[in-house]
Parts: structure tokens; sequence; C-alpha cells
């Protein structure tokens, strides 16, 4: 007998099918060093440049991931996406489209308790004349997407810049669903700075733009978290005057505390070998589960210059809600004394408490310009940090590519202590957006709860009944778009169906997605 096990996620009902997206499957080369890491390649189109990556993990099927990209195929920059349905072992990717100028940028991804993903980008015409920001929705796992919508646009004598987005998941807040995007605005005396605007009806308008900083100039690179209770955290970086700073919001981001002090910083920003921008901008990540002994928790980590190791990774944590912080503590565990850079971090906490860290490292070549990822995780809210462990299985070499920026950022997200990491690599040749997750670590997949009413069960034998016959015929695409089935009946049978993923589309609407694993 066939078994079929559904997992149903309610898709909106204004989604075109999948089979109007242009989509491709592939995976990943052959490892030249042996690592505990998959490294696969996300991108379809080569030979061109990808850069400053994200990812999220949906919540409620953690096998599904969407990574969001800076891509250059097209010969001027756009933002690419992925998404992936098995764990990141297959990827489908194409480009964003719809926003109101020729070039998009600097983009972000968060997903809400929902599973719907939300993408934050950057606008701009070729000129810099005029800048806006824009989220595009998906409630599809990341296959197809609404939008955009419009966060801020076209604002007189002021230029929008790195912007970032995230949900409140948090389970004891009363603001949960709640939306916040942070940047930067340029050229505003009155209202410039550090901005937060914030959605609070998924993603679908927004609110006015509200200044965080006290300063319009000298600061940049907002980051945004949501803690217990639903406190907003939006930390960034005052490169005017040397150091990191910290405001929160007790009210769902309608009012905010003043900036307090983070840390201190040698230096804002500077180049390093190939002439690579990095920026010491603070990732930051809360702890919001309450079934964590570290619940409350707030935890930072930067990159900054030293005069004995070059550029080292920092951590800090807050125990009291970023009022005070713990002293900073090194966290790339190379030799001291050993002048080499590790730059580009980025944070996440999982379901049970444990933070880790990625980052790019160069330890690996003393000619400093040879890099990789590596990744350290603390089980202890902080205290100690696991040895550093290589990610990358060949090491990328920044001086080979077509451009001398490989962005400022990559993405992590982990979920019940496994992460999942995209970061830029030129093992081809290029700058390619690559996948990593620990081969070592088994994922728990936990039962999925449907909130539809299409279908009468989540587990059939060989067979999907519909809880009434459709009026229009109801079609079956599978993940790269092909129709493969036209049917008015009732009930519709799998049993002939391969193994995969399929979409289940109504009158034209994609109702519901189907994730079908087929036992023998």
């Amino acid at each position: 007998m066939i078994k079929l096990i559904l997992v149903v996620l309610s898709l909106n009902p204004l989604e075109r099918p999948l089979a109007l997206y242009d989509v491709g499957i592939k995976g990943g080369g052959k490892d030249s060093t042996v690592t505990n890491f998959l490294n696969i390649r996300i991108n379809s189109v080569t030979d061109n440049i990808q850069n400053e990556e994200q990812i999220a993990i949906n919540p409620r099927d953690s096998l599904n991931l969407v990574a969001v990209w800076r891509d250059f195929r097209l010969g001027y920059r756009q933002v690419g996406f992925g998404y992936s349905f098995d764990g990141g072992n297959t990827w489908h990717d194409t480009l964003f489209s719809g926003t109101p100028y020729a070039w998009d940028s600097d983009p972000g991804i968060t997903v809400d308790d929902s599973g719907y993903f939300y993408a934050v980008v950057l606008s701009l015409p070729p000129d810099g004349s005029t800048s806006g920001i824009f989220v595009f929705k998906s409630t599809t796992g990341g296959s197809s997407w609404e939008g955009p919508y419009t966060v801020v646009d076209a604002h007189t004598s002021a230029f929008e810049d790195k912007e970032l987005i995230t949900a409140d998941n948090v389970v004891n807040s009363p603001y949960r669903g709640n939306l916040y995007v942070v940047w930067t605005r340029f050229g505003d005396y009155t209202n410039g700075g550090i901005n937060i605007s914030r959605s609070t009806d998924r993603g679908l308008t927004w609110s006015s733009p509200l200044r965080l900083s006290t300063l319009t100039t000298g600061v940049q690179w907002p980051v945004v978290t949501v803690g217990d209770s639903g406190i907003v955290y939006v930390a960034w970086l005052n490169y005017g005057n040397g150091r990191l700073e910290l405001v929160k919001s007790l009210d769902g981001g309608t009012t905010f505390s003043l900036p307090s002090t983070i840390s201190l910083i040698n230096g804002g920003w500077c180049y390093i070998n190939p002439s690579l921008l990095v920026i010491s901008y603070p990732a930051i990540a809360a702890d919001a589960n309450p079934n964590s002994r570290f619940f409350g928790n707030l935890y930072v980590v930067y990159t900054d210059t030293t005069d004995s190791n070059g550029m080292d990774i920092f951590f800090r944590r807050s125990t009291d809600r970023g009022v005070t912080w713990s002293d900073p503590e090194r966290i790339n565990d190379d030799p001291e004394g050993l002048v080499v850079d590790q730059f580009h971090p980025w944070i996440d906490i999982d379901q049970n408490g444990v933070i880790t860290v990625v980052f790019y490292d160069r330890r690996n070549d003393t000619a400093n310009l040879f890099m990789d990822v590596y990744i350290t995780r603390s089980f202890d809210g902080g205290l100690t940090w696991t040895p550093n462990e290589r990610v990358t299985s060949v090491s990328s070499n920044p001086g080979a590519l077509k451009s001398g920026l490989i962005g400022e950022y990559i993405g992590l997200d982990t979920w019940r202590g496994k992460p999942f990491i995209v970061w830029t690599d030129t093992r081809e040749g290029s700058q390619d957006v690559y996948f990593g997750k620990d081969t070592t670590l088994t994922l728990v997949e936990e039962p999925f709860e449907s909130t539809g009413n299409l279908l009468r069960e989540t587990v059939v034998h060989e067979r999907l009944e519909l809880l009434s016959t459709p009026h229009e015929p109801a079609r079956i695409y599978t993940c790269d778009g092909r129709l493969i089935l036209t049917s008015r009946e009732k009930v519709i049978d799998f049993q002939k169906f391969p193994s995969g993923l399929y979409f289940l589309t109504i009158s034209g609407r994609v109702e519901k997605f189907l994730k079908i694993k087929v036992d023998k």
C-alpha cells in the first residue's frame, strides 16, 4: 500500500499558480575538503555576481527554507530569491520584480509564525536620485510572492539605505504578528538617521517612519530583533562617535527609549585585502523562548580591529534587557598574534537557547586573502563557546572576482540546534550564493497543524478527498510549474504520483500547498 503523508500550508487566494514563475532545480558540486557541512550552490545562473545573503526557516515546516541575495545576472543589481522544500538539498531560484525603479538591492528576509515569508528590498534608479523600501510577501513557502508593498518611497531630498526586517513571533508578546523594518535615511537633517516602520496587518500597510537615533548623520547599519514580551530592540553603528548603540520599545514599536551604548569600537568601517568593505555593524539576537534557560537574554556580535590580530569577532551579552553588557569576548579561536581577518558575522538563537555565530575567516591563508566560513556555538548563554568549525569545503579567493565587493553580510537561521547558512562563494570562478547545513545533526520534524479547510484530512491512503466537488477544475502542478493533472472529481487519486512537491489550484488560484512523502 502507498501511504501519502501530506503537510498542508494555506495559501493566499490571490496568488498566481507556480507555473507562471521561472524556476530551476540544482544541487551542489563535489567537495575538495572534508567538512561536516553540505556546500550547495543555490543560484542557477552563474558567471556573474551574487552576494549579500540572508535566510529564513519556515516555523510551520522546517524543511522549507527561503534565501535572498543581491543578484547581477542581468548586468545590473537586482534581488534574487531561492526556496527549498527539502531542507536545502535542492533549490529553485529567480528574481523579484515589480518595484518602481530599475535597481533593487540590500535584501533582508523574515518569516512569521504562520509560515509567511517577507523579503525587504531597497529600490532605486541608476542615478540614485531617489529610493524606496518595499516588502514582498509569500504565503507559498517562497515559490511565489505578493506585492511589493511600500514601506517608504521617494522622500524629498533623502536616500533610504541598508534595510532589514523581522517578525514578532514571541509567544508571550501582546504584539505578536507585528513586522518591523529598520533602515538608515541619508540627506534629511530633520528626520534622517536610523528609522523604523511597523506593520500590524501582515505587511500590507506600514506606519510612517519613526526616527530612533538622536543623530541624523554619522549613523548606519541598523539591525532589529524582538525579545520576550514583544520588546523591540534596534542596534546600529554610530561611526561618528565610535560605538554601537541600542534602543528598545515596550509598546510594539510605537515609542522607543533614548539610545544607550552597547560597546565602544576601534573603527566604524575599513577596507581589507583586496578592497573589501567591512562594517562594524551589531548583529543582534534575543532569547524569546520561555522554555530556554536564558530567556530574556540579549546578544550582540560584531567585527572590530585589534593591534595584534587584525579583525576579530567579538561577543557581548546582556541579562537585563540591554541595560548593562558583559565585557567584549573574542570568539574566533585562531592563535593570538596571527594577523588574519575575521568579518561579516551573523547570529541566531534556536528554541532551546543555543547561540550560533557564523563569520568569514582567513586563518587558512597566511597571506590574509583566501577566506572560509566558520561557525561556533554556545550552549550556556554565551559563557563558553565550541571550537570554531570550518563550514566551507573550498576556500574563496576574493582577489579573483569580477567585483571588489562581496557584500556586507551573510545569513544564518537555526532550528532546534541545526544551523542553515548562506554566503558568497567563489569556487566556481564567480560570486555565487552557497548554502550549508550540518550533516551530523538530525532534524526532528514536528507534526504540522493544518489551518485550512479544503482538505478533509492530512493523512490519506492513495487519494486526496476534497470537501466538495470544485465548480472549476482542480489542477495539480509540480514544484517546477508543470501541470500534471486537471480534474473535476471530488477524489484525486495519488497512487501513480511519484514522491515530490505539488501545488493544488482551483479557479486559477493556489489554495493549498501539498508536501507529499510516499512510503512504499
